[in-house]
């Protein structure tokens, strides 16, 4: 009977439809024990990653881009097979003033020419060990100028203004960086990095390294490893440098 047919086919259609949502039901039930499953995972991951010893973590020194590969200097001219040059200073020593008024001008230009692979060391030794002294902020400031970008400008500028005083924060963190032209993102991530002190660290890790080498004069100029006698110094200029650099090369 065409009744009994069409009586049929909506039995089938309940059904089919109560198939579905049973079928629906179990998807939603399955997929919800499966979610708790893989939280459950996760939780045990993240847990047992939190209880590793901090041993297991690689503890990295934040530097400056252009640090030496011993986080113990910066490099402002790498020129591979030159004389390798190191200058150690503190910027608050009266006997650096006056080496960075003499020879600090042809030591850049060497370095910017060509003739040698210069690189900067720089003290804090003057600050007593007080991380908080004038040393330490001006060493760390020069790092973070470097993260700028303007690392010798910046460096030049300080020794500049060492006759005038005390170094100040407004020197540091204003004056000094609108003298060079330090601005926009630039003068951000400068301040940001000094603010931070995220490279204090490596300011100490240069003194340490110093220390530990036996160097404990300032100024101290290096060739390839070996310091310079202060005495070689005496009497001469910039223009001596050149050939005081050469022969302590050779030697």
């Amino acid at each position: 009977m065409p009744g009994n047919s069409q009586r049929q086919r909506l039995r089938d259609a309940q059904l089919a439809r109560q198939r579905d949502a049973r079928l629906r039901r179990l998807i939603i039930v399955g997929a919800s024990v499966l979610g708790l499953v893989l939280v459950a995972v996760m939780g045990v991951v993240i847990v047992q990653q939190y209880q590793k010893p901090a041993a297991s973590a690689p503890a990295e020194l934040p530097y400056p881009p252009n640090a030496t590969e011993g986080k113990d200097g910066i490099v402002v001219n790498d020129n591979a097979g030159k004389p390798d040059v190191g200058l150690y200073f503190d910027y608050q020593c009266s006997h650096c003033v006056q080496f960075e008024q003499s020879f600090g001008a042809a030591l850049s230009l060497l370095g910017q020419t060509g003739e040698i692979r210069l690189v900067h060391h720089t003290r804090v030794f003057l600050d007593k060990g007080d991380a908080a002294g004038l040393s330490h902020k001006t060493a760390l400031a020069a790092a973070c100028a470097d993260v700028a970008g303007g690392y010798l400008p910046y460096h030049s500028a300080v020794f500049e203004a060492a006759p005038q005083g005390p170094y100040t924060e407004k020197l540091l963190l204003e004056t000094i960086p609108a003298q060079i032209g330090m601005k926009g993102t630039d003068l951000t991530a400068f301040r940001a990095c000094f603010a931070n002190q995220n490279l204090a660290p490596f300011v100490q890790n240069v003194e340490d390294a110093a220390m530990k080498a036996g160097l404990t004069e300032t100024p101290l100029l290096t060739v390839n490893g070996k310091p310079v006698p202060a005495t070689t110094f005496t009497g001469k200029t910039g223009d001596d440098l050149k050939d005081i650099i050469d022969a302590a090369a050779k030697g």
